[in-house]
């Protein structure tokens, strides 16, 4: 589970009753059934006293049956989490997963039947344009992004690209990193038409970071990363083209 999610369970403890055991300590001498029933009626006093507090004995006396029934729900999903360790984000990604089966998310299959190079159906494609975007530094007066949204919108764009099983195209085929890529070469700083390459590079690697962070921990939910679940990729070779000066002698 994750440490909001923990963290929200701690919270939820009184509420269902569930009080963490004083510490009484026992020293050389003490009678230990004397202790246990200290502890014992320490506890009483204690359930007691929080007795108000839980959520279930009190909606069922104030409420109506069909209150008491989801919060007996609630109080028994909440301590199925705790038992089991039940995740809330992978069952809302694995439910997510249902929604983008339709075929307008992956596009018509390419002509070529390896990839698309000109089309732009499949969705990384679209998000890669929107990370250039992204990418581009701002001017004087303007937000930028993570100013508006925080990390909302990456989080967001990384998630349907994963569940689409799109992230390896994406990283091959990204605009902004193919930018980064030749950038690292030819170490030009210039002004395109405004902006500043240099900056722009820096977002963009600032950007790669993030993503690269946001994937391992959507495949760590997903479990992709497990070798059995990975489906078996199958390779084809392709001859490469040959150049007309040499079909004609061959």
């Amino acid at each position: 589970m994750t440490q909001e999610e923990v963290c929200d369970l701690k919270h939820a403890a009184p509420f269902q009753n569930i009080i963490p055991k004083p510490f009484i300590p026992i020293k050389e001498g003490d009678n230990r059934k004397e202790k246990e029933q200290e502890l014992k009626t320490l506890m009483k006093r204690l359930e007691a006293k929080y007795a108000a507090l839980q959520v279930v004995p009190v909606i069922s006396k104030l409420g109506s049956p069909q209150q008491a029934d989801i919060a007996a729900e609630g109080d028994l999903l909440t301590r199925e989490r705790l038992c089991c360790g039940l995740s809330m984000f992978e069952i809302v990604l694995s439910r997510i997963k249902t929604f983008v089966e339709d075929p307008i998310w992956q596009g018509q299959p390419p002509g070529n039947g390896v990839m698309n190079i000109d089309e732009c159906s499949e969705f990384h494609r679209l998000w890669s344009a929107i990370q250039f975007v992204f990418c581009m530094p701002v001017r004087e007066n303007e937000y930028s992004i993570e100013e508006l949204y925080g990390e909302g919108l990456n989080w967001a764009g990384c998630a349907l690209i994963v569940l689409l099983s799109q992230q390896r195209r994406f990283e091959a085929l990204d605009f902004c990193y193919h930018v980064l890529k030749v950038n690292r070469v030819d170490m030009k700083d210039e002004n395109v038409k405004g902006i500043q390459l240099k900056k722009m590079v820096d977002r963009i690697r600032k950007f790669q970071i993030l993503n690269n962070q946001i994937f391992a921990v959507l495949n760590k939910y997903l479990k992709t990363s497990d070798s059995d679940s990975i489906p078996v990729e199958h390779v084809r070779c392709f001859q490469p083209p040959i150049h007309q000066s040499l079909a004609t002698t061959i």
